[in-house]
């Protein structure tokens, strides 16, 4: 009997997957509170969160802005596949979720909805074993906008920090080429300036292709690099700045 229970679990998450897959957000190992995670600034729009843990007690968290009326719509899965369709349910990472209110929620592996309250959402995982996981916010298909940092909800200018971005309006090709190395990285990518600092130790296809791009227009090489992969273009918001200023 509880082999037929994982199989049809299994078939759950297939099925689920690929219907709801939404903008891909991938949560840094610096994402350690919700406050300097990930925020999507509508959670009714389809956000895919994965996230990856190399050991137990590792945390990684994100939040989501709501509407009054808005649905939260939530689902906890894992990849039909090796090793973690094998980890057992109880060394999954735990799944807390705290509304604007306070109140405090644990979510298991599975699909969560409910009438959401107005305000910003908070979801925090904490790993007890070495994992990998994804975590789908909302139902529309279309592009949302992810901030990281500082931010505050509903607030258009990020607070600063020592070491942050600085929150000048607009920038210029200039101060994208004093953005140069690996410790400090700017590009332009269609005729938009985004930081890939924290890109460049996560880059599947290795730090050097990023750090190529650092201080330049790397419309063309981003470009020919991706050919138009879909992944790739999906995480380059997650770093966006602003426009560049002629």
């Amino acid at each position: 009997m509880k082999r037929v229970l994982i199989l049809c679990f299994s078939l759950l998450i297939i099925g689920i997957a690929p219907a709801h897959a939404g903008q891909s957000v991938i949560l840094l190992n610096t994402d350690t509170t919700a406050a300097k995670g990930p925020l999507l600034r509508d959670g009714t729009i389809a956000f895919s969160v994965t996230s990856s843990f190399a050991k137990a007690g590792q945390k990684k968290a994100f939040r989501a802005d709501f509407k009054a009326g808005d649905t939260l719509t939530l689902r906890y899965l894992i990849a039909d596949k090796k090793p973690g369709s094998t980890i057992k349910n109880s060394l999954l990472p735990q799944l807390l979720m705290i509304s604007p209110s306070g109140k405090s929620k644990y979510l298991s592996l599975g699909r969560y909805s409910a009438p959401a309250e107005a305000g910003t959402y908070s979801f925090t995982l904490t790993s007890r074993a070495k994992a990998s996981v994804t975590i789908t916010i909302g139902n529309r298909q279309v592009n949302g906008e992810v901030l990281r940092g500082a931010q505050q909800p509903f607030k258009p200018t990020p607070i600063p920090t020592p070491q942050s971005t600085p929150t000048k309006v607009s920038y210029t090709m200039d101060d994208v080429e004093k953005r140069n190395t690996s410790t400090e990285c700017w590009t332009v990518v269609d005729g938009k300036i985004y930081d890939l600092t924290k890109w460049i130790p996560a880059h599947r296809g290795g730090a050097e292709a990023i750090i190529f791009l650092c201080g330049k227009d790397g419309t063309s090489s981003f470009t020919s690099q991706h050919e138009g992969s879909s992944a790739a273009i999906s995480v380059l918001p997650n770093y966006l700045i602003g426009p560049l200023v002629p």
